[in-house]
């Protein structure tokens, strides 16, 4: 809505900052919308890898049940070569079966990994994007939905760590605290470890508990001495 009069009167200053407003909220609803959608979609391929895996856990039963049966038939001096034909059919199905979902390291096809990267890369870019227009409470919610789709996933250590800076924006240091130390403990070879250390330190000056602080800042100090964050730290101490 453009005002073409040259001053705009307060009723359409209210209108125009009612439609802003309803504008947000429809955003908010939408990209909530969209996280559940990506949760429902994970969920029904964690459930499509179960039914595999469980397929193929009655598949190896069921082999290893033939087998024994083809070890009493054969002490009982019958003839099993055509149980034995039957028992390596069974083995190649498990074979094609769990080589159509997972390749020689046992780790899911490239396609599918791609899949899940792609995903994964959108939710954690609608996080940082929400952090980054100052919508913490969005971003938190952003960042969590990946931790909890995507525990292990690459970028698990920065949802982490901008949890962290979302709730330090908020001014909710004790939890901010809890957030970069948790980098700190669960991805100790991140290259965020120090400036977690650094924050977690800063949170607790704020809230005058300056032993603590300071012993994070002595931590950053010991074990990372050449970093940026190490010099921040001695300024502080």
């Amino acid at each position: 809505m453009f005002f073409t009069s040259g001053c705009a009167s307060r009723g359409e200053i209210k209108r125009f900052q009612a439609q802003v407003d309803s504008l947000t909220v429809i955003n908010t609803m939408q990209s909530r919308n969209i996280m559940r959608l990506d949760s429902l979609l994970t969920e029904e391929a964690r459930l499509s890898r179960a039914i595999r895996a469980e397929q193929n856990a009655n598949a190896i039963a069921l082999q290893e049940q033939m087998r024994i049966l083809e070890s009493i038939l054969r002490d009982s001096g019958y003839k099993v070569s055509s149980l034995g034909d039957r028992i390596e059919l069974l083995e190649d199905d498990i074979s094609r079966s769990s080589g159509a979902h997972r390749d020689t390291n046992g780790s899911l096809p490239d396609s599918m990994e791609s899949l899940f990267d792609v995903r994964s890369n959108e939710i954690f870019t609608t996080a940082k994007l929400d952090l980054n227009r100052g919508k913490y409470d969005l971003a938190i919610m952003g960042f969590e939905s990946y931790l909890d789709q995507f525990p292990d996933g690459s970028l698990a250590d920065d949802s982490r760590y901008y949890i962290g800076e979302a709730l330090l924006a908020k001014g909710e240091y004790t939890e901010a605290a809890i957030s970069y130390l948790t980098v700190t403990r669960k991805w100790p070879t991140s290259d965020l470890v120090p400036p977690a250390l650094y924050k977690a330190g800063y949170c607790y000056k704020v809230m005058d508990q300056k032993d603590i602080a300071d012993q994070y800042f002595k931590k950053l100090i010991d074990d990372y001495p050449s970093s940026p964050e190490a010099e921040l730290a001695r300024q502080q101490l």
